[in-house]
């Protein structure tokens, strides 16, 4: 009996330490489902601080509404738009602490949160947006790779601004110009001719085309908005062409971007010269041509976009027979460039063409800036442009066996299926000539230069006194890993496509870009060679516009 009443303490005993173990662990499911209920996503206290937030942005929504309102109000008697100061003024009024800053759009920004809204044209506040920020320098160290695969990817910026959006910049349009001059959006009819409207879409590729027209000669700009960028290095060709495609990540070894040029780790690639910049989100880093990074290839205020030309240019009494006579200019398809000038001529023509417009020679960065957005899913989406293998230099004529292209209209090289090829977006709203026809030269040079082709060619260059101005983008150096400027289109996608990869040096000091008829797989819109600046008959260049 004894026996048998101690096996039945001990049972007892276990029961209990088992209830006991099993009461606790439902506690601790109870406490953890608690805990969760409290401070997941979609916990209590979660929720509550989100409603807070919510409730903050909403009231800050609210008085940049009344401010805004205010201003409009005042605007009745004054006449004009909306600016930046008149925000001010009325926050100041409402006792409401933020900062405007800009016009079309005006970016607001709140002291206290440090959140930030835009007020686009027609008033609409959007926001709250995520701030751009200063990159930290990498670390160094990282290790050299292949930058032959590469995928260029893009980010729109809104106005002048560092903020990123969904929808490229409106093209700007100047209508305060000199007598006889004017300019109006185009786009383009059923046969390819350029009428007055606003038909573009830059999720279709479809970019945005300007005609100017001076006493009479009309010209054809196309519309480069404001963007950041970044590029994605690949080991092959087949892991790059994953990756556009979207069904891949795999094989990534580094990358362009705000913190230079930098390993798959993030690391500092030794011997290549690059620097950090502004970080609009995932290391996308604002192109140099659209800030006011003179040095760099940028101008003395931060640009919404640029206006580029949309063929290379030509002279103003140009036919597809003869490149005419004199100085002066027009930007057409089927017509001989401008040819047959040293390159300083020709950047004295251009900054003559247009000075309320703000017209010269398109610059080194500007063409990447072409380049990088043509070779995006905005352009070509990595397939190379046609070249324009017209040994008469014809503008806008497309891989074709004919040397020139006939009369824009129904049938023609260039509205035609094959012509449009060698656009920049696969369409007639695309620019043209970037791959062949004539050799371009871009006002960018070598200020080391000791050679006498720098003062005899090139003079309006020599004047700069071998710095870097709004016009000009000098280069300090001849190696192209060190002496590059990031966006120039040089040693970032050096190669690209088997094109002419060549820097400039002491001999040779100036740039042209693109490549001629003749050049074959060579042409390209990464090509980038070196000249001595002379006037010989198969250099020409093109336009830029800056409002």
């Amino acid at each position: 009996m004894k026996r048998n009443k101690k096996i039945l303490k001990r049972k007892e005993k276990g029961i209990t330490l088992i209830a006991l173990v099993i009461t606790i662990i439902v506690l601790l499911i109870l406490a953890g489902v608690s805990i969760a209920m409290l401070t997941g996503d979609n916990g209590i206290l979660t929720q509550a601080q989100n409603a807070s937030e919510e409730t903050e942005i909403g009231k800050e929504k609210e008085q940049i509404a009344l401010a805004y309102n205010g201003a409009v109000s005042d605007k009745v008697d004054q006449g004009g738009s909306v600016t930046d100061t008149d925000m001010d003024n009325q926050f100041e009024l409402n006792g409401t602490k933020a900062d405007a800053e800009g016009s079309s759009p005006i970016m607001v920004t709140f002291t206290d949160t440090n959140r930030s809204y835009m007020i686009d044209e027609n008033g609409n506040i959007i926001g709250p947006l995520e701030a751009p920020e200063d990159t930290e320098e990498p670390e160094t160290g990282g290790q050299s790779f292949e930058m032959s695969y590469g995928v260029t990817e893009i980010k729109w910026l809104i106005g002048s601004t560092d903020y990123a959006t969904e929808t490229a910049n409106a093209p700007v349009i100047k209508t305060d110009l000199e007598e006889g001059t004017t300019m109006k959006l185009v786009h383009y009819d059923g046969s390819g001719n350029a009428v007055e409207g606003t038909d573009y879409n830059y999720d279709e590729n479809r970019w945005a085309n300007a005609e100017v027209d001076i006493n009479g000669v009309k010209s054809y700009f196309v519309w480069i908005p404001r963007y950041a960028y970044r590029i994605v290095y690949f080991d092959t060709p087949e892991h790059q062409e994953a990756y556009r495609e979207g069904t891949s990540t795999e094989g990534i070894v580094g990358y362009s971007d705000s913190r230079g040029i930098v390993d798959v780790n993030g690391r500092k690639v030794d011997g290549v010269t690059s620097t950090t910049s502004t970080n609009v989100g995932d290391y996308f880093r604002v192109h140099p041509a659209f800030t006011d990074e003179v040095d760099n290839g940028g101008w003395s205020e931060n640009l919404s976009g640029i206006w580029v030309g949309k063929y290379e240019s030509a002279r103003s009494n140009a036919t597809s027979s003869s490149s005419g006579s004199g100085t002066t200019i027009k930007v057409q398809p089927n017509v001989q460039s401008f040819r047959n000038e040293t390159i300083g001529n020709l950047f004295d023509y251009a900054k003559a063409y247009s000075p309320s417009l703000n017209s010269h020679m398109l610059k080194n960065s500007e063409w990447g800036a072409v380049a990088y957005l043509t070779e995006s899913k905005y352009g070509r989406n990595g397939t190379e442009v046609t070249i324009n293998n017209s040994s008469s230099y014809i503008t806008g004529s497309a891989g074709n066996s004919a040397s020139a292209a006939t009369d824009v209209g129904t049938t023609n090289e260039y509205w035609s299926e094959q012509g449009v090829l060698a656009s920049s977006t696969g369409n007639v709203y695309g620019i043209y000539d970037l791959s062949g026809g004539a050799f371009e030269y871009v006002a960018a040079y070598y200020n080391g230069s000791t050679s006498s082709s720098l003062t005899n060619n090139g003079a309006s260059f020599a004047s700069q006194g071998g710095t870097s101005t709004e016009y000009v983008t000098a280069y300090t150096g001849t190696s192209e890993s060190s002496a590059y400027k990031q966006g120039d289109a040089t040693y970032e996608t050096s190669s690209w496509n088997g094109d002419d990869a060549y820097f400039v040096n002491s001999d040779i000091p100036f740039f042209y870009r693109g490549g001629g008829c003749g050049s074959g797989s060579f042409a390209g819109e990464f090509c980038f060679n070196k000249h001595d600046g002379n006037a010989v008959g198969d250099n020409s260049f093109r336009m830029c516009l800056t409002i």
